[in-house]
């Protein structure tokens, strides 16, 4: 059995729009930061820009591998509201959105509601407060194992 693309990308956006109390909602569109004023942020963006890749295990099916990525915007403007601790909150908000539950908590993996193997947040998240221009700016890698 394969899983669609679409669905697991559908599904996985569902994940990012619980996770966390957005100002606008979570999009599969990327713009630029300098074209989100800050009455709409914090806000989130997923970019399916990355790499796909197939594994063969048996030489029947393989997995397919698709490489996303989370960019996340905050207004780090007000002096007395740093973006470091903004990105941490939303970083930690994200950790518990993608933690394994119910059924998914015995298999240990993130399957978006049987719409793919695994999802996760996997790698070095780059992470920018904004200390300098106001503008913080989260990067979180993103694998999805499809079925």
């Amino acid at each position: 059995m394969t899983g669609s693309r679409e669905s697991a990308m559908q599904a996985l956006l569902s994940v990012i729009e619980s996770a966390f109390p957005w100002a606008i909602a979570p999009s599969r569109r990327l713009r630029l930061w300098a074209d989100v004023p800050a009455a709409e942020r914090p806000c989130c963006f997923l970019f399916e820009g990355g790499k796909e890749t197939y594994a063969w295990n048996n030489g029947v099916s393989p997995k397919r591998i698709i490489e996303a990525h989370l960019f996340v915007y905050v207004n780090s403007k007000d002096p007395d509201t740093p973006g470091a601790p903004q990105l941490n909150t939303i970083l930690d908000a994200l950790d518990a959105a993608f933690a394994p539950a119910n059924a998914d908590a015995e298999a240990g993996r993130l399957t978006l509601g049987g719409a793919a193997y695994d999802c996760r947040i996997e790698g070095a998240p780059f992470k920018d407060p904004g200390d300098l221009d106001g503008d913080g700016l989260l990067v979180a890698p993103l694998r999805i194992v499809l079925p």
